[in-house]
């Protein structure tokens, strides 16, 4: 299965160059759902709830098909699932933030909410479509990585199937 979803991802990522944002379109074929009708932030979502088989989270997400596309909504949606204002964290943090607050996580949610993951003086790792789905093929947290460890991590899981 996960081989047919790595090859799959690999087909789309060939297909998908001159598509508009193939990270979406492929966040969105992996879903099962129109990429028309989600913002990147709800496909991400959206997979995690399917991989959790958290059928309440899969509903709330889909019953919000449509609703806004831009950064700017995804922000203040993602805030809003988190509890906290919009414009003080960046999307990676509060997509960090709700997930530790569903596992009732509450050194990761102080941490974050301190701006301690802020204190080492590095600046936030810029988690790009293609970062995304890279990292969503493989089943890890893309702002954890750096796109050239997401593709050494690629490259090792496909020379281990071979």
């Amino acid at each position: 299965m996960r081989t047919l979803m790595i090859s799959a991802a690999a087909l789309a990522l060939t297909a998908g160059i001159a598509a508009a944002n193939p990270g979406t379109n492929q966040l969105a074929a992996q879903a099962g759902v129109s990429a028309n009708d989600y913002t990147q932030s709800q496909l991400i979502q959206l997979l995690q709830a399917q991989k959790d088989n958290d059928q309440a989270r899969i509903r709330f997400i889909m019953s919000q098909a449509g609703e806004g596309t831009g950064a700017a909504s995804t922000d203040v949606q993602l805030a809003a699932a988190a509890g906290v204002e919009p414009g003080r964290f960046t999307i990676n943090e509060l997509q960090l933030l709700i997930e530790a607050k569903r596992d009732n996580d509450t050194q990761m949610t102080n941490f974050i909410l301190s701006g301690q993951n802020r204190a080492n003086g590095k600046p936030a790792e810029v988690v790009t479509p293609g970062k995304a789905q890279l990292a969503a093929v493989l089943g890890v947290d893309a702002s954890q990585y750096t796109l050239t460890e997401l593709t050494a991590l690629y490259q090792q899981t496909v020379g281990n199937r071979s």
